[in-house]
C-alpha cells in the first residue's frame, strides 16, 4: 500500500498516511497528529525502483559517464 508523506505547516511535524490510490484520489484527511492542524501539504517522498535481475556486467545507475559531457 502506498505511503503518503506530509509536513504540518503550523508545527513542522512530519507524518505519513498509508492509503490505497483510490483512497488518495477520493481525498485523505491529512490532519496533523501533533496539533490537529489541516495545514498539511504533501511532501515528496522517496521512491524505490526495482531493476529486476540485472547482469553483474550491466552498467548501474545513471547514464552519465565521466568526461561524457552529459551533465
Amino acid at each position: 500500500m502506498p505511503t503518503y508523506e506530509y509536513r504540518c505547516s503550523d508545527c513542522d511535524t512530519d507524518f505519513e498516511l498509508e492509503a490505497t490510490v483510490a483512497e488518495y484520489e477520493d481525498g485523505l484527511d491529512a490532519t496533523c497528529p501533533e496539533c490537529d492542524s489541516q495545514q498539511t501539504p504533501r511532501r515528496l517522498g522517496s521512491v524505490m525502483i526495482s531493476m529486476g535481475d540485472v547482469s553483474p556486467d550491466a552498467p548501474q545507475g545513471g547514464g552519465c559517464t565521466p568526461g561524457g559531457g552529459c551533465c
